[in-house]
C-alpha cells in the first residue's frame, strides 16, 4: 500500500459523493448488501445527510488521490445503551480490491469505536462471502450466531454475525 491512499469521515458537504458511491454499491454489488439499489434511491436528501451526520454512526470514504473508491461505517446499536456498535456498508470498487485496503476500512471503524468508548463490535456477512469472513477473522471476530436471509438479489443465504470485545 502507498501513500495516496487515504480514509477520512465524511463530512455534511461529502454527502452527495457519499450518495453516488452508496448507490454504486447497491447497483454492482447487489447480493452484498442488506438495502436494494431501488430502495436507496427513494432515500429523500434528509435521509442521506443524516446517513453522515449521525453523531451515534460515522461513514467513511475511501481515497485513491482524491478520487472516491469505497466507503464504510459503523453505527451504535442501542442510542440508550452506547457500547455495541455494528460495522456495515463496506465497499471498494473492483479495480482496488485485492490491494489489502480493507484493513484501512476496519482500522477506521475500530479507531471510531475506541474513542467513543464502544465495548462490543459487531459485524455479519452472507454466509458465502469469504472475503469478508477472512477480514472479520483476521482482526478476532468471533463467530457468534446466523440467521436465514432473502438478499435484494433474489438469493437466499444466510447472515452470519460476528462479535468482537474490545
Amino acid at each position: 500500500m502507498n501513500d495516496n491512499y487515504a480514509i477520512r469521515p465524511f463530512i455534511a458537504t461529502d454527502v452527495w459523493a457519499y450518495k453516488a458511491m452508496r448507490l454504486e454499491a447497491l447497483l454492482y454489488d447487489p447480493g452484498m448488501f442488506g438495502n436494494s439499489h431501488a430502495l436507496e434511491t427513494t432515500f429523500t436528501d434528509q435521509q442521506w445527510m443524516d446517513r453522515v451526520s449521525n453523531p451515534l454512526s460515522c461513514c467513511f470514504g475511501l481515497y485513491y488521490n482524491d478520487e472516491l473508491i469505497g466507503i464504510t461505517s459503523i453505527i451504535v446499536t442501542d442510542k440508550n445503551k452506547p457500547v455495541d456498535a455494528y460495522m456495515t456498508q463496506s465497499y471498494i470498487r473492483k479495480p482496488y480490491r485485492g490491494n489489502g485496503l480493507s484493513r484501512m476500512l476496519y482500522d477506521a471503524r475500530i479507531a471510531w469505536a475506541a474513542a467513543h468508548n464502544i465495548k462490543r463490535l459487531l459485524i455479519g456477512h452472507r454466509a458465502g462471502n469469504i472475503i469478508s469472513k477472512a477480514a472479520n477473522q483476521h482482526y478476532g471476530f468471533v463467530y457468534s450466531y446466523s440467521e436465514p436471509r432473502t438478499w435484494p438479489d433474489g438469493t437466499t443465504e444466510d447472515m452470519l454475525y460476528y462479535q468482537l470485545l474490545l
